[in-house]
């Protein structure tokens, strides 16, 4: 609550900027206190000739935090630190040396150190000169116009209430001085636990990718050397009929090497490419992809069903969507079961709590439980009798862990299997 108070309701770009920018309204609500301490304890003195100097601080104290909640930081910044600077050269100046308030002058410096930063150091060395001017100034040749005089002046430097003014100054310095301490430690932690994080999703990265080459290069490898042996044995023969199975042959390995192409670059764009959702029509994307896919399956005995309401749209990336449903359900044409007198491919959907609930079903050859993890590895096949390059399934977790969504597969060997994803969307 207070610091969204001191920092207002627009977010900066970065932490480390959300970070400055609370500790600057901290800073600046600080100095109001330390002032309204001030004026409380000379009006139980009697003394009131600072008080005009103390309301002008908590005003610009109060513009500080004014022009922080607009996120206006660097206005802010240097109102906060010309009103310090100038404020405690003003106090050194009619306050005895051993009252402390010279402290203000360090940590004004440090603070100028937090507030801009390494990348605007040339203006932290220039007001640092700037307030060892101001100090030596002080102590050395004062400024007559800044100098004040009278009965009220002598009971300021009198002991007891320098005394008393000094342990002000002293928790005032410590407090500025332990929240930029400790400001710089949570900056320092918050910095050296995203480095970590980075590094360690980093070295995934690598070793997911040393891996895809390794295996993406072996299934090109493949079908081309198949490709060079029946071109060889295409070019010994003279007879029509190997010619002919040669040439289907080598047209089975040409598609093969298309499809896992295909596959690759859906992978890479997925990694690649920002979210684009926008609002579409469920049904007849569905349809698009069944037409396109329906001759993969045996096509005498395939049955397609589609229950999804016409008037179901829905917001989300459609491209990412279709690759999803794409390699679902091919998947299911594949591996239909052609032993069966009817093979079933479903797909169906309905909105749940704001969020798109799509399932494909089929009646195909199933999957065994032992391998219901393993399916959404990179590369995996269930069987050596397999055809895919084991990408499609590891694609489908991908996008729908890119689309903040879930899957769920539940499949007996033999019956079939049920793919249920969950995606939000917007209705």
């Amino acid at each position: 609550m207070l610091k969204r108070l001191l920092s207002g309701k627009s977010e900066p770009e970065s932490r480390a900027q959300l970070k400055v920018a609370i500790l600057r309204g901290q800073l600046a609500l600080l100095c109001f206190l330390v002032v309204l301490v001030y004026i409380i304890f000379d009006s139980l003195q009697g003394i009131y000739i600072l008080v005009p100097a103390y309301l002008a601080v908590a005003t610009f104290s109060i513009l500080c935090i004014w022009l922080n909640r607009l996120n206006k930081g660097l206005a802010s910044s240097l109102t906060f630190l010309l009103l310090i600077g100038i404020m405690t050269y003003f106090f050194a100046v009619n306050d005895s040396s051993q009252s402390g308030v010279f402290v203000y002058f360090i940590m004004t410096g440090l603070t100028s150190m937090v507030f801009f930063g390494y990348k605007y150091r040339f203006y932290v060395i220039l007001f640092c000169i700037f307030l060892v001017f101001l100090f030596l100034s002080a102590y050395l040749f004062p400024l007559p116009a800044f100098v004040l005089s009278g009965a009220d002046m002598e009971r300021i430097n009198a002991p007891e209430y320098r005394d008393i003014s000094f342990i002000i100054n002293f928790l005032g310095g410590f407090f500025l001085c332990t929240s930029i301490v400790y400001f710089l430690m949570d900056l320092n932690f918050h910095s050296e636990k995203e480095i970590l994080k980075k590094n360690t999703l980093l070295s995934k990265t690598n070793r997911e990718l040393d891996r895809f080459v390794y295996s993406a290069s072996h299934e090109l490898r493949a079908p081309l050397t198949s490709l060079l042996g029946l071109l060889d044995i295409a070019g010994r023969t003279s007879h029509k009929e190997e010619l002919k199975k040669c040439h289907a042959m080598m047209h089975e390995r040409i598609q093969s090497m298309d499809l896992l192409i295909k596959e690759i670059i859906d992978f890479t764009r997925n990694e690649r490419l920002a979210l684009r959702e926008e609002k579409f029509a469920l049904r007849p994307l569905v349809q698009r992809i069944l037409d396109d896919l329906k001759f993969m399956g045996p096509v005498h005995k395939l049955t397609i069903e589609i229950h999804i309401d016409a008037g179901l749209e829905i917001t989300t990336d459609a491209t990412r969507l279709k690759i999803l449903l794409n390699n679902l359900v091919s998947n299911s044409f594949k591996y239909a079961d052609r032993h069966k007198p009817i093979c079933t491919v479903a797909v169906g959907a309905h909105m749940e709590n704001q969020h798109l609930i799509i399932w494909v079903k089929d009646n195909g050859q199933g999957i065994s439980p032992e391998q219901h993890k393993k399916i959404f590895s990179m590369f995996y096949r269930g069987s050596e009798d397999s055809t895919g390059s084991g990408l499609g399934l590891y694609i489908v977790h991908e996008i729908v862990a890119r689309l903040n969504g879930t899957i769920r597969l539940e499949s007996t060997p033999g019956e079939g299997a049920i793919f249920t994803l969950r995606l939000p969307t917007g209705s």
